[in-house]
């Protein structure tokens, strides 16, 4: 029997019931506001993932997917929290900020940070927690395997890029 991954879905936009078919369809079990955890064959990709959640969401509708890395070698960090109207999460964002370079993606309560702060999730989900308005904060390690789509579009993490520049490849 072969191995599996873990992926991490999240997801920002209307919670349809299209979007709740296509999470029961892949096995996903819900762990935050409107994220999923996926176990998944070691052969599936973010990518391809993407490409058929994309289907299956409205085109103003903002996901990531990422396979989750268990180590503190990780290549990312995939911070997100919730958006309480009304919340200050200028502090928590500041934070973020500190921790390493923040992927430029278009979504409000997700961000990827490629982080060479080498401590565990947990230790940095309690710090991070402190300063999140309203406690509702979800911190993991990733790999380079994650991709986004938003407005119908998708791109993908290409893996290698060296120093600050972090290339995405539309697909």
């Amino acid at each position: 029997m072969g191995e599996i991954k873990l992926f991490q879905i999240c997801y920002e936009g209307e919670l349809t019931v299209d979007v709740s078919n296509a999470m029961r369809r892949l096995g996903g079990e819900p762990n935050f506001d409107q994220s999923w955890q996926v176990w998944l064959p070691e052969s599936r990709h973010a990518a391809p993932l993407v490409r058929w959640m994309r289907a299956q969401i409205a085109d103003d509708s903002r996901l990531v997917i990422a396979r989750t890395q268990f180590s503190t070698s990780r290549d990312f960090l995939l911070i997100r929290h919730s958006l309480t109207i009304g919340a200050d999460y200028s502090e928590l964002h500041s934070a973020i900020e500190r921790l390493g370079i923040i992927v430029e993606l278009p979504l409000e309560s997700t961000f990827v940070v490629r982080s060479d702060d080498a401590t565990d999730v947990q230790t940095l989900g309690r710090a991070l927690g402190e300063l999140c308005p309203d406690e509702s904060l979800m911190v993991t390690g990733i790999s380079h395997d994650w991709a986004f789509c938003t407005s119908g579009t998708s791109r993908m993490h290409v893996a290698g890029a060296a120093g600050e520049h972090i290339l995405l490849r539309s697909f």
